[in-house]
């Protein structure tokens, strides 16, 4: 069977003949095996590729880890979720990620601060997501290796100063992840057949909010964006603000939080699950440990049953916040 491979594909391709440095190759046959489309007839080629890529990563890990760069910029995933904030220059994204994490991050007056992903914990009531602070999306030097950090995440902040034109900055972050294949994701869209870009869930986030000016941007912002994005104004400033961005990443991430119970004990409401948002009885069995799933016979419920402690089958879809006793 023939591969039907894409013009895209053969652009990756050509910029792994052309790479010299061994990050630089891997980042290329990173994307040559997210563009290439999963049919039989691209079996035998996928299986050369990850051969390829596991031989170059290895290679790389025996160089000096001050040599690495590109792919060895990728951040091992934490917590709930995995968030990059994406923006221009100067867009105010350090000094909110700083805010959010406590995490000090080089903020300046002048472009380009941050120039290699820097990680942090941000925490929403009892459950943390991990944020990463990119480089600026009109900082060109890095969309060698930016791409592996966009199409790793959960979801994406697209932060804007609502005191420098926020509309027109919205509109160039999406043009420059479009460069890099990245399409923000609109509810209710689908790729279509042949379409290789990586599709990420994204909030529109006004930075500075408490500058002059401020409130009519956003308001021109949220006409623009919001019927397509959640959309939130946050000063670094305003602890309310950030408190609100956090339940905004909550519910853009579409997850959940679930509360073990043994019988005869109190539940441990510090130390939930969190999982999909659709995400099962049965589902939550194996988060606890993979053999409860097939042992599982049904459960206990509080919270969104229709009493305490209702007995439901494995199939059941608990809500966030339930409490549940699994009984095998």
């Amino acid at each position: 069977m023939p591969a039907n491979l894409p013009p895209q594909y053969h652009e990756a391709e050509k910029a792994f003949r052309q790479a010299r440095a061994i990050p630089e190759k891997i980042e290329a046959l990173e994307n040559m095996l997210a563009i290439m489309p999963h049919h039989k007839g691209t079996d035998h080629l996928r299986a050369e590729l990850r051969t390829r890529l596991a031989k170059l990563r290895e290679e790389e890990e025996r160089r000096p880890s001050i040599a690495r760069r590109g792919a060895q910029f990728r951040i091992v995933r934490e917590g709930a979720g995995q968030i990059a904030l994406v923006g221009q220059a100067n867009a105010g994204k350090s000094e909110l990620f700083a805010s959010l994490t406590g995490v000090p991050a080089k903020v300046a007056d002048y472009p380009f601060t941050t120039q290699s992903p820097s990680p942090g914990m941000m925490r929403f009531e009892n459950v943390q997501f991990q944020l990463v602070d990119l480089p600026a999306v009109d900082f060109r030097e890095a969309h060698s290796w930016l791409y592996s950090s966009l199409r790793d995440a959960d979801l994406l902040l697209v932060v804007v100063d609502l005191s420098q034109e926020p509309l027109s900055q919205a509109r160039r972050v999406e043009e420059e992840l479009a460069t890099m294949r990245v399409r923000l994701h609109v509810a209710g869209d689908a790729p279509s057949a042949g379409d290789f870009q990586a599709w990420k869930k994204a909030i529109i986030v006004g930075s500075k909010s408490d500058v002059a000016g401020a409130a009519d941007n956003f308001q021109s912002l949220r006409t623009a964006y919001g019927p397509r994005f959640p959309v939130a104004a946050v000063s670094a400033l305003d602890d309310g603000s950030l408190a609100s961005l956090g339940k905004t990443i909550f519910q853009a991430l579409e997850i959940k939080r679930i509360y073990c119970k043994e019988p005869g004990r109190q539940p441990d409401l510090d130390q939930p699950s969190v999982l999909r948002k659709d995400a099962t009885v049965e589902d939550f069995a194996e988060s606890i440990h993979k053999d409860l799933r097939q042992k599982l016979k049904y459960a206990l419920v509080w919270g969104s049953g229709r009493f305490a402690g209702q007995q439901v089958n494995r199939s059941y879809v608990p809500l966030d916040g339930d409490i549940v006793e699994l009984r095998t």
